[in-house]
């Protein structure tokens, strides 16, 4: 006859107690982990946003005319002059017979309510020539590029700002 021992109870209950211990070290490790993985994906989706938006932004603002730029930091927009003509036509502004400006192209660029940056374009009749940019000859506000058709640049930025020191434009998302 063989003696077989068997485990008495505070063994199992210290064994249990050890296991439930490593389980749940080895968990809080794993959500942690898991926490910070989906962490660094959400930046690096906002960078890469960023990033799009941004190379998106300097395309257009490189067609257009620095001098008409105009910055509305208060609606996360701007409009400017294109040197591009519209889609759909050969040139960016339309002349009548006796040399008079009948329109130009502006382009508008904004962030709307829900995150996504949009850009329209819009042949706009200057009360000026060509050549001659005033403040009288920029639109008021950027609601009639937004109410046309418009393109999407990019999603989930809050924040869209422009702006111009002499010669350099400077842009931040």
């Amino acid at each position: 006859m063989s003696q077989r021992r068997a485990f008495t109870l505070v063994e199992l209950l210290v064994g249990s107690l050890v296991f439930i211990l490593i389980t749940g070290v080895i968990g809080v490790v794993f959500i942690t982990a898991h926490r910070y993985t989906r962490l660094y994906q959400q930046v690096s989706l906002a960078q890469r946003e960023a990033l799009h938006c941004l190379q998106q932004v300097s395309r257009e603002l490189l067609r257009g005319r620095a001098e008409s730029l105009n910055p509305d930091p208060a609606v996360n927009a701007t409009w400017f002059l294109s040197s591009q003509p519209p889609l759909g036509t050969s040139q960016a502004a339309e002349f009548n017979p006796q040399g008079v400006l009948l329109w130009q192209k502006w382009v508008g660029i904004w962030c709307s309510s829900t995150g996504e940056v949009r850009c329209s374009e819009q042949a706009l009749s200057p009360p000026l020539p060509w050549l001659e940019i005033a403040p009288t000859s920029h639109p008021g506000d950027i609601s009639p590029f937004q109410s046309g058709a418009h393109r999407r640049l990019a999603s989930y930025i809050s924040s869209l700002r422009l702006w111009r020191d002499q010669k350099l434009v400077t842009v931040e998302v």
